[in-house]
């Protein structure tokens, strides 16, 4: 078989499979969480999303270390010192954050049940706290965002928020003047955890 062909079958297959697969639940969500029922819970999703915000000072360090490839404005609403981390080695930050990984997946089960709760009082609940637990999960890596400077924990704050309106929605088969003021409550204290973590 020749190469050309081979490379042309490899990357048809990864797009296909991994890269479309991986994008297609931020991209088209409600497409996505319709076609799930979830009866019980996946520890699969907790570990990643808990995986997933373990690696966001990772890459804010990575982003830092661009600082010299940019021009000296374009960083300037991150001091380099707190924002980045700097001063940390690698291996300091990778203990500090395996110390914190019992309170971000504690955070993660807190607020699913939050958001549970608050569908519930909305009279929107129509799936189990599984397939909440599962749309909070999937939003986690929206908070990647979060890395950017300027205006990256507000982007972050209102991207995640959308993302869990559509999930929800989907998963719960529900309206949206019931999912609309959930995600209203939830947005100020969604902006304040981010803040707090990743700010």
């Amino acid at each position: 078989m020749p190469a050309h062909v081979v490379s042309h079958l490899f990357y048809k297959i990864i797009n296909r499979y991994m890269i479309v697969k991986l994008l297609d639940v931020y991209v088209r969500p409600t497409h996505f969480f319709a076609t799930r029922k979830i009866k019980r819970l996946r520890y699969r999703g907790l570990f990643l999303a808990v995986l997933v915000l373990m690696s966001i000072p990772f890459v804010r360090i990575g982003l830092g270390n661009l600082v010299g490839l940019f021009g000296d404005g374009y960083f300037a609403p991150y001091s380099i010192v707190f924002a980045f981390s700097l001063w940390q080695t690698p291996m300091a930050i990778m203990w500090q954050q395996v110390m914190l990984v019992p309170f971000y997946a504690l955070g993660l089960v807190f607020s699913a049940a939050f958001l549970h709760f608050l569908l519930w009082m909305a009279r929107g609940k129509n799936a189990s706290y599984a397939a909440t637990m599962m749309c909070v999960c999937y939003a986690v890596p929206c908070l990647y965002l979060s890395v950017f400077p300027y205006s990256g924990t507000i982007t972050a704050v209102i991207y995640t928020s959308i993302f869990l309106a559509y999930s929800l929605k989907a998963v719960h088969q529900t309206k949206w003047s019931r999912v609309l003021p959930v995600i209203a409550l939830n947005f100020s204290v969604l902006f304040v955890v981010c803040r707090l973590l990743f700010s």
